[in-house]
């Protein structure tokens, strides 16, 4: 079977067809209620490279959606992976080691993300990747429970069931549906992206007279309860984020 045809892993697995087993209870209406209301954040990470247990996270890029994929807010920051830790691919995602100077570490702003992860499903162009990298990193801080499986959408899975494209890589999939994208591998950027690409998939459902693809996902947003963060610490985040330069930008010497 073409890779293509197989289900996106953020919709519910089909039961082998073996004995019959007992149907699943419908959700209730108070949960259909939840789901239906619960947002999105939309997440786009440049890291060192490609192992979530031996690589590091250099840039977060955050959007945050409500339910119709309206963007409400984003943020992105540069993060210092530590001292002696190799920046990895320049040549993709175009950061150098002195870029990160005056950066938070990871630990400074772990807080203020995992506040604005919870009660959303977890948006991502390639959720594999950026999920992954999450689940060990606030794992690893105490932010999520150990094994909890965070509730996510892909937009990269979920690109060819409402659109036809040559290829899931997320210039291919905004040029199709028509997203701008301003500086590739810039988190915000990317993140900024997928969540045109998000809309674009909610207004064709619409077309369609679909409730989203992905409800099963947003009805576990709606009750995910493996998210933890101290409040004060998400707060004292807000002043240290450092937004990447764009070409041309100087740097402020005071930083």
């Amino acid at each position: 079977m073409p890779f293509y045809h197989r289900p996106p892993a953020d919709r519910a697995p089909l039961r082998p067809v073996q004995a019959p087993a007992p149907a699943p209870s419908a959700p209730s209406a108070q949960a259909q209620w939840q789901a239906r209301h619960v947002g999105y954040a939309v997440v786009d990470l440049e890291t060192t490279g490609l192992s979530p247990t031996t690589d590091f996270i250099l840039e977060i890029g955050l959007v945050l959606a409500d339910c119709a994929g309206r963007v409400e807010s984003s943020w992105s920051t540069l993060i210092d992976p530590g001292r002696g830790v190799d920046v990895g691919p320049t040549r993709i995602h175009g950061l150098m080691a002195e870029d990160l100077a005056g950066a938070p570490a990871l630990d400074e702003v772990a807080d203020l993300l995992v506040s604005q992860l919870a009660g959303r499903a977890v948006v991502a162009h390639n959720a594999r990747f950026d999920v992954g990298f999450l689940t060990h990193a606030l794992g690893l801080r105490g932010l999520l429970d150990r094994g909890a499986r965070v509730p996510r959408v892909c937009t990269m899975e979920w690109s060819r069931h409402f659109m036809t494209t040559p290829s899931r890589r997320l210039t291919a999939c905004c040029q199709a549906a028509g997203v701008s994208i301003d500086q590739h591998h810039s988190a915000l950027d990317d993140a900024l992206a997928a969540a045109g690409l998000l809309r674009h998939y909610l207004a064709v459902g619409a077309r369609r007279g679909e409730e989203p693809a992905w409800s099963h996902a947003m009805e576990q947003a709606a009750v995910f309860s493996g998210w933890h963060w101290d409040p004060s610490r998400a707060r004292a985040a807000r002043p240290r984020l450092l937004a990447r330069r764009r070409p041309g930008a100087l740097r402020d010497p005071e930083r």
